[in-house]
């Protein structure tokens, strides 16, 4: 594993994920007593807590190869207001009765399976260079594009009603990459003609690495060393794994392809048991696509 490797982060609500990378980074420079590179794999708003995973060094190369891997959630929808930016951070712009159970139990199916989303204003997505959010700021008009996500499952875990009217309901969501919450949230509210936000948000699991593996920054600190995730530990649970020989390891290691039966995109190439590289097959040469060495 040598110094790359990955860590799963509790974040706490009120830092954005870049101030998390920031004290992660601080904590294990302290402790390695020289510089490392650190970068979060998959953005949590401030106002959301729970997993955030971080690369260390060279395996910040596996952010891509990580990035497209399903998550799960568990969120609360209010109903009754909409704010400005989906979530209970943001200002009130609409006001609406609260729906009953039924309505919004009865539409919750409409949302499984793939579906179109508009990102939402206040988001980090980048439109010409810029942030969405700095550009919302500044009162600037944007036409985000339409993506396609795919939930895998919507749970209902409970709900709060008020003289039969549902004033919230936490839901459990399973998900692909790329999905915001707060617009599914909203649209969930939408599709039963009232507004609706995201009153909390917690990330519970991003792929095979769940939020019990994942320490607070105070742990980390405490204890660097304890919470290292070996990379191959991860991606072995979704890649073939490949041993190079002496000189399969050379011929990768400077650029070049090497052959082999796996009739998989994607494989893990280890060397002395090690995770090294990212490999690419295309017609049974396989070439480096992320190098970890």
């Amino acid at each position: 594993m040598q110094n790359n490797f990955l860590i799963a982060i509790n974040k706490p609500t009120g830092l954005t994920s870049s101030d998390v990378v920031v004290k992660v980074r601080h904590i294990l420079s302290n402790y390695f007593n020289s510089k490392v590179k650190v970068g979060h794999m998959g953005t949590l708003d401030p106002g959301a807590a729970g997993l955030l995973l971080v690369g260390v060094n060279k395996a910040t190369r596996l952010f891509d190869l990580l990035l497209s891997k399903n998550k799960s959630y568990i969120g609360r929808l209010s109903f009754g207001k909409d704010t400005d930016t989906l979530d209970s951070y943001g200002k009130v712009i609409n006001e609406s009765k609260l729906p009953s159970k039924d309505e919004v139990l009865n539409k919750l199916n409409l949302f499984i399976g793939q579906i179109k989303q508009i990102p939402p204003m206040y988001s980090a997505l980048k439109i010409n260079g810029q942030k969405a959010y700095d550009l919302a700021r500044k009162n600037i008009d944007i036409d985000l594009p339409e993506r396609i996500v795919n939930i895998n499952n919507i749970e209902v875990i409970s709900f709060i009603e008020n003289d039969g009217k549902l004033k919230s309901i936490d839901l459990s969501i399973n998900c692909s990459s790329g999905t915001y919450i707060r617009t599914l949230f909203h649209d969930i509210a939408n599709k039963c003609n009232v507004c609706g936000y995201m009153s909390y948000l917690i990330r519970n699991s991003l792929d095979n690495i769940t939020l019990d593996q994942a320490a607070t920054l105070d742990e980390l600190k405490e204890n660097p060393q304890k919470y290292f995730i070996d990379p191959l530990d991860i991606v072995k649970s979704f890649l073939p794994v490949y041993e190079l020989n002496d000189k399969e390891y050379n011929f990768i290691s400077t650029g070049r392809t090497i052959k082999t039966s796996l009739n998989k995109n994607k494989i893990a190439l280890t060397y002395k048991n090690e995770l090294k590289f990212i490999g690419e097959n295309i017609d049974n040469n396989i070439k480096s696509i992320a190098n970890l060495e």
